[in-house]
């Protein structure tokens, strides 16, 4: 638009060139609008463009070998857990030593055990009773059977021992021959 065409309509100088001043500011809004529309679906283009590229199966292939992947690390997980609460089981039960801990988590590990929600062992009672009849003496809490053991042989103590000065001293407790 010129300033010609508007002075021509009978519209004063000053007015006439205000609506030149606001006309050319709407146009460069709207041509920097045009502008940023444009590089945006430039760039959409471009995104299209590369989708296109993707080798879809790959994609789906990476993604169920990560399943697969966090499907196997969830079950380790769930069987470290299993142990360790196992493991925490049988210390509780107050065995003499770690041969009947291992004996005792194997045969609890072999029959499949779960604890239920309350964190109970589901059968163990039933296999650690059974392992306490046959085993009584490998519990802290019951005394092991008492058993003598009396030696056939004889000796003569060592000149210089202990042993020898002690028997000195007590003639009547010395072994007879």
């Amino acid at each position: 638009m010129e300033k010609q065409f508007l002075t021509d309509l009978g519209i004063a100088d000053d007015i006439a060139d205000q609506i030149i001043t606001q006309a050319a500011t709407e146009v460069k809004a709207a041509a920097d609008e045009t502008a940023g529309i444009q590089a945006q679906l430039e760039e959409a283009n471009k995104q299209i463009a590369g989708f296109r590229e993707m080798d879809i199966d790959s994609i789906k292939a990476a993604a169920e070998d990560w399943k697969t992947k966090y499907e196997a690390a969830e079950a380790d997980k769930t069987a470290m857990q299993h142990k360790h609460k196992l493991e925490g089981y049988v210390k509780g039960l107050g065995l003499r030593d770690d041969v009947y801990e291992a004996h005792v988590t194997k045969q609890l590990t072999d029959a499949g055990l779960q604890f239920d929600d309350a964190g109970k062992l589901i059968g163990g009672d039933d296999i650690v009773s059974k392992f306490r009849e046959s085993h009584p003496g490998a519990f802290l809490d019951t005394k092991p059977e008492a058993r003598v053991v009396a030696s056939t042989m004889h000796h003569e103590p060592a000149a210089n021992s202990v042993e020898a000065a002690f028997y000195a001293k007590n003639p009547g407790l010395a072994p007879r021959e």
